[in-house]
């Protein structure tokens, strides 16, 4: 009973309201940028009906949907993301956002490779859009009193930081259940980087230049798998402390970049730190001035 009431006292904690606002805003803001940045990928499919397998919300189709419906639900996504950032009828279009978000990214993924890149910020836009994140730096709370910190606003944070380190967690064991214990030893690592290298080279893809330097060196690869491993598999246990948790947002902002150099494979919600916005008081992002002017905007009492 003692450890229930622990993490009952820590999961439903209070917060402040702005800072899950600040989530929202930035989780929103960059949702949008990406579904505008990649809308050839994302919003239109003239392609091969024969290569489309339904995925998550497309499941239950058989076929692709025509090319001018999906590309009228992909401007209605990002239209609604638009009002999610503002905070603007959120009880509505927080959830409608999360559900058209879902859709596009279930969509694209029914017509091939599935893109594991999209999932964290998925599953965080849900976790926003069904909980208080517009109680503050919104429309909706334009000209209303400022709410104390409350636990309603503490336990989404903690869902989201519990939902970030569940997403490497299982991308942890997914390594020990494919390659397990010798993952450690860095072959498979380096390996795999070589591989990715060549193959892209004989496509005419894009590869990294430093791929080939690299996988010429024996020392880095044990390193680098161990400390892959213990990132991916320790987060949960690091979440209780801040500074832990920076500690562990920067290990794993590191381990993108390297991803990013090595293999030129790109998690641009990870990289951008929007994705880690929510382990640390990021309210404070609105006392630099590029930002004060923004806040002052949409605050207005």
């Amino acid at each position: 009973m003692r450890v229930l009431r622990f993490l009952d006292s820590q999961f439903l904690a209070p917060a402040p309201a702005e800072r899950l606002a600040t989530v929202r805003v930035l989780t929103g803001a960059f949702a949008v940028i990406y579904l505008i940045a990649r809308a050839n990928v994302l919003g239109d499919f003239r392609v091969q009906p024969g290569r489309f397998v339904g995925v998550g919300l497309a499941s239950p189709l058989s076929g692709p949907v025509p090319a001018e419906l999906q590309l009228a639900v992909f401007a209605l996504c990002v239209v609604s993301g638009v009002l999610f950032t503002i905070g603007l009828r959120y009880r509505i279009t927080g959830p409608v956002f999360a559900f058209l978000l879902l859709w596009v990214t279930s969509y694209r993924n029914s017509w091939g490779m599935v893109f594991h890149t999209d999932n964290l910020l998925v599953v965080h836009v849900i976790a926003l859009a069904f909980s208080d994140a517009a109680a503050e730096l919104s429309l909706d709370a334009r000209g209303k009193t400022p709410v104390d910190d409350a636990g309603r606003f503490g336990w989404p944070l903690r869902l989201l930081m519990a939902l970030t380190a569940l997403a490497y967690l299982l991308a942890g064991i997914a390594k020990l259940k494919i390659a397990g214990l010798s993952w450690t030893d860095g072959e498979v690592l380096r390996d795999h980087i070589a591989y990715d290298a060549l193959r892209k080279s004989q496509i005419g893809s894009l590869y990294s230049p430093l791929a080939g330097h690299l996988v010429q060196l024996d020392w880095p690869f044990p390193v680098l798998s161990w400390l892959t491993i213990l990132l991916e598999l320790g987060g949960l246990f690091v979440l209780w402390s801040l500074p832990l948790r920076a500690a562990w947002a920067a290990g794993l902002w590191s381990f993108h970049l390297g991803v990013l150099i090595s293999m030129v494979i790109a998690f641009p919600y990870p990289l951008s730190g929007v994705a880690f916005a929510a382990l640390f008081p990021c309210e404070k992002l609105w006392r630099l001035r590029p930002f004060r002017a923004i806040r002052e905007a949409i605050v207005r009492r």
